[in-house]
């Protein structure tokens, strides 16, 4: 019975809710962000080291003279190629003090519970893939839209009413 009961444990810490295009929110992508998101320019890199207990030292590769676009994927790879979740989609604004190097680096001791589930969890099988951008008022709104359509189940604050009705249906 413990074997069960293990199991069911185990099913429940590795349970996310996905919500699936509602309302049809994927062909109201905001057609300006098209050539955006499609451009050649997106990079990958492996979040943690194979053990997931640091960064991957790939963080290196990443500009520190950008801000960006950025998605965490859980990328088990059963299927390669195929075999993706976004679980959370992110920004970063290039100032003085911060930019996309930087960002990726304060995740290793970001506390947030579903920012912990993501690491802790599904750590080794973690990738960041980013879009360097310039333009800040770019990087803020095409970081809203994405949310809006993707609904990242990792990602607590979502756009408009849609933030109260995940709050209303999960919460």
């Amino acid at each position: 019975m413990s074997e069960v009961i293990d199991m069911c444990r185990a099913i429940q810490n590795n349970t996310l809710h996905f919500t699936l295009n509602p309302q049809n929110c994927w062909e109201s992508f905001n057609a300006d962000f098209y050539d955006i998101v499609n451009r050649d320019e997106w990079k990958e890199i492996k979040f943690l080291n194979c053990s997931a207990t640091e960064i991957n030292e790939s963080i290196n590769t990443v500009p520190n003279d950008k801000g960006g676009i950025y998605v965490f994927v859980l990328k088990p790879d059963i299927v390669p190629c195929v075999h993706k979740y976004i679980l959370y989609v992110g920004r970063v604004q290039y100032t003085e003090t911060q930019n996309l190097r930087k960002r990726f680096r304060e995740y290793v001791h970001d506390q947030r519970s579903d920012i912990l589930l993501m690491r802790e969890t599904w750590g080794k099988d973690l990738y960041i893939r980013y879009l360097p951008l310039t333009d800040n008022a770019t990087i803020c709104a095409l970081e809203k839209e994405l949310i809006r359509t993707i609904i990242p189940p990792c990602n607590s604050d979502y756009p408009g009413t849609l933030n109260k009705a995940m709050i209303a249906a999960f919460c």
